[in-house]
């Protein structure tokens, strides 16, 4: 299991920042981020053992067989994992939206539910592959460790982020959302998506790429889901990119320079690393050039949460704020990127 752990978190990090680099324009804090990874890797899986217990108990009894048969093996991960797992990865997201809405104010839609979403789908990533690696040398020695390891952590170690990123999306969309049937249909729908997907994936895992000659289609399945889960990251940035695009238009000549403007909504800050050597020529330097685009950012997604129906003077009091924060720095001198 130490060994599992040195080569899995490695993996698992690059895949976070795989995730992370979609998270352009409003990022998520890394405290957040981190906590949502603990709740999966600890909180969900813990619960989910506990879930994935009894329903392989029940499994067992409506189908007269020992626990250990292997079609209530079978059975257990393909019918029982992805109802119990998904409920648990996603009942950490629901907490999540709970804190947003009267304190944190940081999901602010379907973006940042996929993003969380991830996250938390990494953490219960690590801690399975550590569980399903340990066993498998404890059973096989190196061999087996190199197995498990290369296909489910290498290959196929994005599946339970893909997963649970259709939950957060459904949360971001009820964020979203000014009617409460609309919502619930919004995180119920994305439950079931998270569900789908989990026991399309486990069922032919399970009962019909089990030979050696489904392997390769077995690959094609999982490598699916994983380029549809960042066409949607991508698709969800863009939407990101339009609202701060509406949000700041009229803001120019005002808040931000027509430069500033063209920078902060330019496509090319979708490119990993280009917003921050177009930051670094800032005359004020890239810190305070950062602070005051990620101000202008908040300013817009401000303007959208008005524009859903949210108001009260929280908000009133935040915009004001963001407004005054941006001015001081404009006094300063402060420009984002080269004037």
């Amino acid at each position: 299991m130490l060994l599992g752990l040195l080569f899995i978190s490695p993996v698992v990090f690059c895949y976070f920042l795989l995730i992370k680099a979609f998270d352009r324009y409003e990022p998520e804090p890394l405290w957040l981020l981190t906590l949502m990874f603990f709740w999966g890797a600890l909180g969900a899986t813990l619960t989910a053992i506990i879930g994935n217990g009894i329903g392989e108990a029940a499994l067992s009894w409506a189908l007269n067989a020992p626990s250990q048969a292997e079609l209530v093996q079978m059975s257990t991960a393909s019918f029982v994992a992805p109802l119990v797992e998904e409920s648990t990865k996603g009942f950490g997201l629901l907490f999540l939206w709970g804190l947003s809405a009267v304190w944190l104010r940081e999901v602010d839609g379907p973006l940042d539910g996929a993003i969380y979403g991830g996250v938390v789908g990494l953490g219960f990533t690590l801690t399975e592959d550590i569980l399903y690696v340990g066993s498998a040398t404890a059973k096989g020695g190196l061999v087996g460790f190199t197995a498990v390891f290369v296909l489910r952590t290498i290959l196929a170690g994005l599946g339970h982020a893909t997963f649970t990123a259709m939950t957060g999306v459904g949360i971001g969309l009820a964020v979203d959302s000014k009617s409460w049937l609309m919502k619930l249909v919004a995180v119920v729908g994305g439950w079931s998506a998270a569900v789908g997907l989990h026991f399309l994936h486990n069922f032919l895992v399970t009962f019909l790429l089990a030979d050696g000659v489904g392997l390769i289609l077995k690959l094609l399945v999982f490598w699916t889901f994983d380029a549809l889960f960042f066409l949607l990251l991508l698709v969800l940035a863009l939407r990101d990119r339009a609202i701060v695009l509406r949000g700041l238009v009229d803001e120019v000549g005002r808040l931000l320079h027509p430069l500033e403007f063209d920078r902060t909504i330019s496509h090319w800050m979708l490119v990993p690393l280009w917003n921050t050597f177009t930051l670094l020529s800032s005359p004020a330097g890239y810190f305070a050039a950062r602070r005051k685009q990620l101000a202008l950012v908040e300013v817009a997604f401000l303007k959208h949460r008005r524009r859903r129906g949210d108001s009260g003077a929280g908000l009133d009091s935040d915009e004001r704020k963001l407004r005054e924060r941006i001015a001081e720095l404009n006094a300063r001198g402060v420009f984002v990127g080269a004037r």
